[in-house]
């Protein structure tokens, strides 16, 4: 079970209640939507606690209160909440999680990008999956997908340099090529992994982790 802290401070005089969120970005690296989220970096505010109990609730996790106390939604507040939302969430979802295996290659790497508009675990093992596709284009769908969340993501695509396929490995290193632009990520995290692929089995994993070794470095050199 997924817990998000639900933490109590004081604005202005006001009491105001302060969740970890993540930002959903658009193809243009904008933020178009922040949503609670366990992992997240970002935070979202409310002005009472039921409205921040609630937005947990619908982002479908349970909640830390301000007292430490775990609750977990009740059968009947998430059936209302769901009501609320007309359960779009979970059809559309649904739909679109059942399309990322479809034999139609066209359908599955529109599927892919369009999970990404879902944040969850789930979705993530599924792109994480996905980096270790034959097909080219299914691979860098889900390599795009998983950059948008690259901030919290950035220990599993380190796990990945590890996996036994090493089209994966070779993803999560252009994964961490491609995120060499965001000012969010912790560049330094990469060097120690980076430096054990640059001894890969595999010469193009090889030649990749090395290649990305040194965009690293001088990322973390200017960040310094």
């Amino acid at each position: 079970m997924q817990y998000v802290p639900i933490k109590q401070e004081i604005e202005n005089g006001k009491e105001v209640y302060i969740v970890n969120a993540i930002s959903l970005k658009n193809t243009n690296k904008s933020v178009v939507q922040k949503i609670p989220h366990p992992l997240g970096t970002d935070a979202l505010k409310y002005s009472t606690l039921e409205e921040a109990k609630e937005a947990i609730a619908r982002a479908g996790f349970s909640y830390v209160l301000p007292n430490g106390k775990k609750v977990t939604p009740t059968k009947t507040l998430a059936k209302k909440i769901l009501e609320d939302c007309k359960d779009y969430d979970n059809i559309i979802y649904n739909l679109i999680r059942n399309k990322v295996n479809s034999s139609s290659q066209g359908v599955a790497q529109a599927a892919i990008l369009a999970l990404a508009e879902f944040p969850s675990e789930e979705t993530f093992d599924i792109l994480f999956e996905k980096i270790g596709e034959e097909n080219e284009l299914i691979r860098k769908n889900a390599i795009a997908a998983i950059c948008r969340y690259g901030n919290i993501l950035q220990n599993r695509i380190i796990e990945a340099l590890e996996d036994e396929n090493w089209v994966t490995k070779n993803s999560a290193i252009t994964c961490i090529k491609n995120l060499m632009q965001d000012e969010s990520i912790d560049v330094e995290k990469f060097i120690i992994p980076l430096t054990k692929s640059a001894n890969d089995t595999n010469p193009i994993v090889q030649a990749s982790a090395i290649s990305t070794l040194a965009l690293v470095y001088n990322a973390y050199k200017r960040g310094k």
